[in-house]
């Protein structure tokens, strides 16, 4: 596939054959200085390439500025054009009177249903049910966070059952998001995906408090299939997202719930950007929390998270960098789960939680100046559509 997106890029742009010769000065799509580099070369733009994302054959068309027995491309630090940054969110259905707003951060944008029925609409997703709070802290209540998937694995030497080691997140009624690297496991297999959950022990599940007494059953469903990116590197750990389509339809309810995705064209948050992530701090190396976990990680720019990272492999643009702080990590939440954050309608005041990123990778456990690498879900909507609209 990729080698056919390099061939389309050269007939759709033999106009331009004669222009700069690789080493030369050129300007991107973007407005930044930049080298007219082979294709192949400039990692940035060939690991948007490989994602399929239509977005990012626009701009690498755009962006050719020569040609020398392959493409020559004009190589900045982007390979997708710089949003422009709207000041309103749009939302056209009213919530259920039983859903609570998520908490807001003055973050307003455009965001539309997509154009399909495979993905819930905005009336749906990215909610919670009314807010009272029993725990408070880094412990989740009940109803926090009903997206969360629990994704259970087995030894593949000899079937022992090995619990819950990576996480995900329900997009819609069949469809759970995760990372490639967590179904692609040399060790373990996945068995199934638990929704609903909280306490992994528990089951049903419940909570006490001053004001408030909730139980909750938990949902154990099989996958029928599992659908890792074709594009993962395990080394370089570029793709790292994967679908698993559930063995039957389920139905949402105040616990299980899908999580609102991200439009092709949202602009990045600013650096800083408080995010959210959630789980049991279940991760390929078998670490766990009986409870469902939450913490606050900021956002790095993907400059400054390379330079924390010096000794390890450089992100692209596919990939977004959180945390960094001691003591609060997405180890503390799950490999496969979602990295969050709420967008608000400025007229009606609703917020709901949309996924970020997806839990991929990172040096250590909550350790001072080493961030988390999760993967920018933005980047790969076209690749989710195109995947459970298939299978649908």
């Amino acid at each position: 596939m990729y080698s056919r997106i390099i061939y389309l890029l050269f007939l759709v742009h033999l106009d331009i054959i004669l222009g700069e010769n690789r080493g030369d000065s050129c300007t991107t799509p973007n407005g930044e200085q930049a080298i007219c580099t082979a294709i192949r070369e400039c990692k940035v733009m060939s690991d948007a390439l490989a994602t399929g994302n239509s977005t990012a054959i626009a701009f690498a068309q755009k962006s050719q500025c020569g040609y020398d027995s392959s493409p020559l491309v004009c190589c900045g630090k982007d390979a997708y054009p710089t949003p422009k940054v709207p000041d309103i969110f749009n939302i056209f259905t009213r919530l259920p009177n039983t859903i609570t707003p998520a908490p807001t951060m003055n973050r307003q944008v455009i965001l539309e249903d997509f154009n399909t029925n495979a993905l819930p609409d905005r009336s749906v997703c990215g909610l919670e049910k009314e807010a009272k709070r029993v725990i408070g802290g880094t412990i989740t209540d009940l109803d926090e966070f009903p997206w969360m998937a629990a994704l259970e694995f087995k030894t593949k030497r000899n079937g022992k059952d090995a619990g819950v080691r990576c996480g995900g997140s329900l997009i819609n009624n069949r469809y759970i998001l995760t990372a490639a690297h967590c179904v692609l496991d040399k060790e373990f297999e996945l068995t199934g995906v638990r929704l609903g959950e909280w306490k992994i022990s528990g089951d049903p599940d419940c909570i006490d408090g001053v004001a408030i007494s909730e139980c909750s059953s938990v949902l154990r469903m099989k996958v029928r299939e599992q659908l890792p990116h074709p594009y993962y590197s395990n080394k370089a750990k570029n793709n790292d997202i994967a679908l698993l389509r559930l063995e039957s339809d389920i139905k949402f309810t105040d616990y299980i719930r899908p999580i609102c995705l991200p439009p092709v064209n949202l602009p990045n948050p600013p650096p800083n950007t408080p995010l959210t992530v959630a789980g049991w701090g279940a991760t390929e190396n078998g670490t766990s929390s009986d409870l469902k976990l939450k913490v606050e990680v900021p956002l790095l720019t993907n400059d400054e998270c390379n330079r924390q990272l010096s000794s390890s492999k450089p992100i692209s643009s596919n990939q977004l960098c959180a945390g960094g702080e001691e003591g609060r990590d997405s180890c503390q939440g799950d490999s496969g789960g979602p990295l969050m954050r709420t967008y608000q309608d400025s007229k009606t005041l609703q917020s709901q939680w949309y996924q970020e990123g997806v839990v991929s990778w990172g040096v250590g456990c909550a350790r001072a100046g080493y961030p988390a690498i999760y993967t920018r879900v933005s980047r790969y909507i076209n690749w989710i559509l195109n995947n459970i609209s298939e299978n649908s």
